[in-house]
């Protein structure tokens, strides 16, 4: 159960072993840039909650930007220190208390401080605790990123969740662990509630890492954008935007009568509350500065850009915008580097929509020197380490990017098995076997393959690495 020194945080289970490009300082800056703002420099930064590490090592192996932050879960931190060591600079990594670490006396000002999913999940009086932090660390002109559980999206789950919490405790009080018992109030609750299908039928396929941190922690508070504001505000804090910087593009999320009620709402507040509520919203990623804002610039009209193509779309989407997928296939073969001009509103929003889903990634200005690669390389080989035994493992770091791409799981086991020295038919083996022991699965257009059908599409995806291996040993120091 939750223990005490997290303050009813899920600490049996240890956190996902995601990455979150929009705490990448590199991010922030150029979504603050197309928003109009001149944004901050960054030298020093915070991650504060940072799970198993992913994003605070591979953001401190690509860049020069001081990071430190913390984790009260003693696992996570171990994990940390160990994919962060190499780095340059080495990243400081806490295993203490929000409380323990606020209360330091050797914490600098910071240019940029990030909380990814967070605010949501810790108490009232934890909350007041990280905004007195950002009041007293957050530099003038510095940023923040925060993401949270937002509302009306949540709304239907609410009580939905205290019937999982429920039906979950009284399955440990029978003696399950919590990760079986958590299985089992979701096949309970999916019996009891078919008004409510859709929604614990997607709880049914997500893995119990997800569902202990999202559902099952003392506290869990989604929040109207215009409650959080209200905290933030009186800090001196300016909103600036979404981290996803396609969100903004109407025109393919809004009808022309919800385009025109936004447009008449003058209040910025009030108009994304607004939005969030026309949406749907279940969950924000926002970016704020702190007073001597960003000075406003005029946003590019045109973009001279070079970017990089890491993957192709497998599987259709319907919901991305025809425009958008004419766009990206016009980039060209994955692996490509190409040079892009970016001119009109529907091409920008089109490369947002695209860099917010990793099918694209921008190539950095100054490509770093050989021997500063070398933590990108130490942090790339330990992440292949970890992916026979982790199917949560999807992302490497890019020198080339200065950030982190996804590629997927099934994507890093075969670069594993490349690594590891084996060829063929014994990298297609090892994978197959990795998954069955792990019970991934690939799918495709929302099916699932067979194992036959499994095993060709792995041996296709095999040969179109091996054909471009020069590449991604290059993109990423493997």
């Amino acid at each position: 159960m939750p223990d005490a020194r997290g303050d009813g945080y899920v600490d049996d289970i240890p956190y996902t072993h995601g990455y979150h490009a929009a705490m990448n300082p590199r991010v922030m800056q150029w979504t603050l840039a197309q928003a109009g703002y001149r944004p901050p420099e960054v030298r020093s930064a915070c991650e504060l909650g940072f799970g198993q590490g992913v994003s605070l090592a591979i953001h401190g192996s690509v860049g020069a930007v001081a990071w430190q932050g913390t984790d009260f879960n003693l696992d996570h931190a171990r994990n940390a220190r160990a994919l962060c060591e190499g780095c340059e600079p080495q990243p400081r990594i806490y295993a203490e208390s929000f409380a323990e670490y606020f209360a330091r006396s050797d914490l600098p000002a910071f240019d940029f401080i990030a909380l990814h999913a967070v605010w949501s999940w810790v108490s009232p009086e934890n909350r007041a605790r990280i905004v007195e932090f950002i009041r007293q660390r957050l530099r003038p002109g510095g940023a923040l990123y925060l993401s949270y559980n937002c509302l009306p999206g949540w709304q239907p789950m609410l009580a939905l969740r205290e019937q999982l919490v429920e039906r979950a405790a009284a399955a440990q009080r029978e003696g399950l662990p919590l990760a079986e018992a958590i299985r089992r109030a979701v096949v309970e609750l999916e019996r009891l509630e078919p008004e409510h299908d859709v929604i614990l039928h997607s709880l049914k396929r997500r893995s119990v890492s997800y569902l202990a941190h999202e559902f099952f922690n003392r506290d869990w508070h989604p929040m109207h954008f215009a409650q959080v504001a209200a905290e933030l505000l009186p800090l001196g804090l300016t909103y600036l935007g979404q981290a996803d910087y396609s969100d903004s593009y109407d025109q393919w999320r809004l009808n022309d009568a919800q385009q025109a009620m936004l447009a008449d709402i003058e209040d910025p507040l009030l108009r994304e509350t607004t939005r969030d509520i026309i949406l749907d919203r279940r969950f924000r990623r926002d970016y704020w500065v702190r007073s001597e804002p960003a000075t406003a610039i005029s946003s590019p009209s045109r973009l001279e850009l070079r970017l990089w193509v890491p993957s192709a779309i497998r599987s259709a989407d319907t919901e991305t915008p025809d425009a958008v997928t004419e766009w990206f296939r016009s980039l060209g073969a994955p692996g490509a580097i190409v040079h892009r001009s970016i001119e009109t509103a529907v091409e920008h929003a089109a490369l947002g929509y695209a860099l917010g889903r990793g099918w694209v990634e921008l190539v950095r200005e100054q490509i770093l020197a050989d021997t500063q690669r070398t933590p990108v390389s130490t942090i790339n080989r330990r992440i292949l380490d970890r992916v026979h035994h982790d199917p949560e493992m999807s992302v490497l770091a890019s020198h080339l990017t200065g950030s982190g791409v996804e590629l997927g799981w099934w994507t890093l086991a075969l670069l594993a098995a490349m690594r590891a020295g084996l060829s063929g038919e014994g990298v297609v083996d090892q994978v197959m076997q990795q998954s069955d022991r792990l019970g991934l699965v690939l799918s495709r257009r929302g099916f699932a393959l067979t194992p036959e059908e499994m095993r060709d599409e792995l041996g296709l995806r095999y040969a179109d690495l091996l054909a471009r291996s020069d590449e991604w040993c290059a993109a990423f120091v493997i």
